[in-house]
Order: structure tokens, then sequence, then C-alpha cells
């Protein structure tokens, strides 16, 4: 069962090698672009920015983040991208949506970490390591994962649509049944990346308030 598992995720990595390449190349441009904000920002910007991260450390200092809160809106942004590329997965359309919110979530991760170490400094490169990388490292593969599923689910729908390629027995609502799982199994998965983001990661940032303010 193992073997089996492991044999249908190589074979869906061949299979979408260049639609993880363009993901993944669109994630990292979103990537570069927020390092790139983060250098054009004006200094009253900037200014307003790092009082916010101030108010935010204070909260963390004394205790008052509310996890459950943290955790119902981290599920909910994660959800609403998910949903989202899922729907755009099952339209004509929808491909290079899907692209856009990849790109959009690479400029966020981006900016938010270019900013935190252009104003911290190494302090903010141990900051971001703790605070940012244990859930992304859920969160962020499982968003490019279902960024491939939706393209490859529309890229099979167009072919057998217009093109009229049937490299495949089963009926359209059997691949959109097979489709909508995969994305389901994908966001469960995810959750533990939220759980990580509203349990694990304050407890760890809290630790590094002192050393950083």
């Amino acid at each position: 069962m193992v073997r089996n598992f492991k044999n249908l995720i190589y074979s869906h990595i061949e299979t979408n090698t260049g639609t993880y390449f363009l993901v993944i190349l669109f994630f990292i441009v979103g990537v570069s672009g927020g390092a790139f904000t983060v250098k054009a920002l004006g200094d009253v910007q900037r200014q307003e920015l790092m009082n916010y991260m101030k108010n935010f450390f204070y909260v963390l200092d004394n205790n008052k983040i509310e996890s459950s809160m943290v955790l119902k809106q981290s599920i909910m942004n994660n959800f609403q991208t998910i949903i989202l590329m899922w729907f755009l997965g099952i339209t004509i359309i929808g491909i290079p949506f899907i692209l856009i919110l990849v790109l959009i979530r690479g400029l966020v991760v981006g900016f938010t970490i270019s900013f935190i170490i252009s104003e911290l400094g190494l302090k903010g490169i141990v900051f971001s390591a703790v605070s940012l990388l244990p859930q992304n490292l859920i969160i962020i593969p499982s968003i490019i994962i279902v960024a491939v599923l939706g393209i490859s689910f529309g890229k099979t729908f167009v072919q057998n649509k217009f093109l009229k390629y049937n490299h495949n027995k089963y009926s359209p609502i059997k691949k959109i049944i097979a489709y909508s799982s995969l994305v389901c199994f994908i966001f469960f998965v995810t959750l533990f990346g939220c759980i990580i983001e509203a349990y694990v990661s304050p407890v760890l940032m809290g630790l590094l308030t002192n050393y950083i303010i």
C-alpha cells in the first residue's frame, strides 16, 4: 500500500512537472515582488508598519493572543484560497487566476519576511524562521499542490470539451469528484499548518520577544 502510494505521488509529479515548475515560478516571482515592495516603502509607511510590529510584540509579551481566534482566522484565510482555486479549476478561464492567487500568496510572504528582516536584521531572520517557517512548511506546499491540481484539471477539462481528447474512461462527474476529494484531503493537511500557526508559533515567538525588543 505504501509502495502504491509512493508510485502514485511519483506519477503525479512526473505528469505535472511542467505545471509544478510554472506554479513555483509564480510563487518565487511573488516573493521577489514582495521584497522589492519593501524597498519602495516610504519612511512614513515604514514607521507605521514598525509601530504595528511593536504593538504585536507587546501583545506577545503580555500573553494576550487568543489562539482560538488565530486558528479560526488562519483556517478561514486558507480555506478561501483553496476553495477559490478549486472553483477556478473547474472553470474554463480559471487557470490564469489560479496563478495570480499563487503570485499574491508569494507577494504576502515575501513582503512580510523582507520587512521583518530589513527592520530587525539578524534578529528578523531568527524571528521569521520561528514565526513563519513552521506553518508555511505545510501551508505553502499545500497551496502549490492545490494550484497544480486545479490547473491540471482545468487543462484536462478544456482538452476533453473542446479538443475532443479522451484518454480517460471516467465520466466528467467522476473526474470532478476525484479532483474535489484530492483538494479536500490537501485542505485537511493544511489544517495542521493552521494549528501550528495558532498554538505553536505564538509560543515560540513569545520566547523570542525579549531577545528582539
